[in-house]
């Protein structure tokens, strides 16, 4: 137990490390994240109201052939009139023209109202790009931040890393179990006896149970106030002299 409680100490000084450098990064990443679907969003709204542009452009561009497409259908339409056999066959042509004329009044209103509605997409489309353009710069300078973070952190990170798989494959398999859960309420789920206190909480400690703590090596001890795991000052100093050596 006296390697467990020691390896426990040492993935305590990993850990503690790998926070420091995370914590370094902050909210970059996600403030990354945020941004990148802002500019997916605005991008999108400016690739719509583009598109609404050239569906004007097209009609304006193809209205001539369109108008008389339909003019020339109505007059065929017309002429059939003159030779059908019945009043049925009158009233479908009839249908057919009031259908082909209702295609051109909308038509008409299309073109009329066409040129309002191109300025406004127009002046819409300026405002949507000058908006894509500031976020598409706040995600650059936000990616250029976090690259020079992780940049500079990469090979710390691979160091701390490598020092922690290598712990954790020492560690029994429950004791690590038991250490993990103790991270998820606190950060530092193993702490040295400080001046007789838990230096996670700052609980006094009694004398006779750390004076236990030193001779009987067998044993997991916890504070009786926070929960983390407790290792004595001896122990600390062989984790200092490892982090000094450059060996954690």
């Amino acid at each position: 137990m006296n390697e467990q409680i020691t390896l426990l100490a040492q993935l305590a000084a990993i850990d503690a490390n790998l926070d420091e450098l995370h914590d370094e990064l902050g909210d970059l990443p996600q403030d990354v994240k945020s941004l990148e679907q802002i500019v997916r969003q605005k991008s999108e709204l400016a690739e719509s109201t583009r598109l609404q542009l050239d569906e004007l452009e097209h009609l304006k561009s193809n209205s001539h052939i369109m108008m008389q497409e339909l003019h020339d259908k109505e007059v065929k339409l017309s002429e059939q009139q003159f030779q059908v056999k019945n009043n049925r066959e009158f009233d479908a042509i009839t249908k057919e023209i009031d259908h082909v004329k209702m295609e051109r009044a909308v038509l008409d209103e299309k073109l009329r109202t066409s040129a309002v509605k191109h300025e406004n997409l127009s002046a819409q489309l300026e405002i949507q790009q000058a908006e894509l353009n500031v976020a598409r710069d706040n995600l650059k300078e936000k990616e250029q931040e976090l690259e020079l973070l992780t940049g500079d952190h990469n090979e710390e990170l691979k160091k701390f890393i490598d020092h922690r798989l290598k712990v954790i494959a020492k560690l029994d398999d429950s004791i690590e179990a038991e250490y993990e859960r103790i991270r998820t309420f606190h950060r530092e789920a193993a702490v040295c006896i400080k001046r007789n206190s838990c230096s996670g909480c700052f609980s006094a400690i009694p004398s006779q149970r750390i004076m236990e703590m030193k001779y009987n090596r067998d044993k997991m001890y916890t504070c009786e106030n926070c929960g983390r795991i407790l290792y004595t000052e001896d122990i600390q100093a062989g984790v200092d002299a490892m982090v000094e050596e450059g060996n954690l």
